[in-house]
């Protein structure tokens, strides 16, 4: 027992600065900025939302791989948050009947990751943003403007990463490269044998009980439980115990950070906006170096977007840190149902 205690808290403390990507991650950041910024100067506030997850989501795609398939994951996360946000916005009319949805949702997003590590986190990125987007009731129209959004804001992500790479070598698009999608997993460990399967059946149930916490507490931006949910969910124990933990320490120090910053500086609108892009930095920089920093960012992140388009920063901090340790519990309870057969698995997500 002690022993687990030391991995779980070790691996939520673990930092590798030097593995940091920072080019892509401030890249990624500076569209985020700018998305926003055009959002304020049209005065379309209402498109910062969908504008701003699809930039983000993507530049956490852009990730360390070779440029062919840096590119072709970055248009299939965009085509893939696309349809996700298009699908949450017509689910959140269907009330009760979201919690099988996202259930639905959540098992197959949950399952592809065994088929490779760029799966796994496509899926991942498509389960947030159907929670994102099904948390507010939407018309057909309505929802099918945000997939464009947020197609918009993932496409403008992409083209900055690609663009200055075909001008300065184009040759490069010529290079023969290998996909680590091996969509024959897929079919061949579809079985109840298989870890990957168990964790979109566990994904799909903590979900389910996320969905219901938050339509039944009808709080605002209570989606913030079945999202949190989907971060923190892996597909084993010690993975998911480390996860919590980051996910609580990295809110609590974002929600502080945010208050002192926007209620202490009293920031405008457009240094409202670059203080969301600092968080999107730390979040694109950090994800995949220590998890509990990146939560961070994206707290800073999440609540200065909501801050940005009127809502009371106090307000919204209480919900967060509460909606974080409500999906905590959801997702170490589940953990204990029908754990996976391996102790440690590499970590897909």
């Amino acid at each position: 027992m002690r022993e687990h205690l030391k991995l779980v808290t070790l691996g939520a403390a673990k930092i590798q600065v030097t593995t940091v990507a920072w080019i892509p991650s401030i890249r990624g950041a500076v569209v985020v900025t700018l998305c926003i910024s055009w959002c304020l100067y049209t005065g379309i506030t209402a498109y910062v939302i969908p504008l701003a997850v699809g930039a983000l989501f993507v530049g956490l795609a852009d990730v360390d791989q070779v440029f062919g398939q840096r590119w072709r994951t970055m248009l299939t996360a965009t085509f893939w948050v696309t349809i996700s946000a298009i699908l949450g916005g017509l689910a959140s009319n269907f009330g009760a009947f979201q919690v099988l949805l996202v259930a639905a949702v959540g098992a197959i997003c949950g399952y592809v990751g065994v088929a490779g590590r760029r799966s796994a986190l496509i899926g991942l990125l498509s389960v947030v943003t159907y929670v994102i987007f099904s948390g507010a009731p939407e018309n057909n129209l309505t929802a099918l403007l945000t997939g464009g959004l947020v197609a918009i804001g993932g496409l403008i992500q992409t083209s900055a990463m690609v663009v200055p790479t075909a001008i300065r070598a184009p040759r490069v698009f010529r290079i023969p490269y290998q996909s680590d999608h091996n969509f024959r997993q897929l079919r061949e460990n579809l079985n109840t044998n298989n870890d990957f399967f168990r964790h979109g059946a566990r994904l799909a149930l903590a979900l389910a009980t996320a969905m219901s916490a938050y339509l039944y507490l009808g709080w605002p931006h209570g989606y913030w439980i079945p999202m949190t949910v989907a971060w923190i969910s892996l597909p084993d124990q010690n993975g998911t115990a480390t996860r919590v933990i980051a996910r609580v320490a990295g809110s609590i120090a974002g929600v502080l950070i945010t208050y002192a910053v926007i209620e202490g500086l009293h920031l405008q609108t457009y240094a409202t906006a670059i203080f969301i892009g600092f968080g999107g930095l730390v979040m694109l920089a950090f994800v995949r170096v220590n998890y509990a920093i990146a939560v961070s960012g994206i707290t800073i992140f999440a609540i200065s977007l909501m801050s940005l388009i009127g809502d009371p920063v106090a307000e919204v901090s209480a919900i967060r840190l509460l909606s974080t340790l409500i999906a905590g519990v959801i997702v170490i309870g589940v953990s204990f149902t029908w754990p996976a057969a391996r102790t440690r698995l590499d970590p897909a997500h």
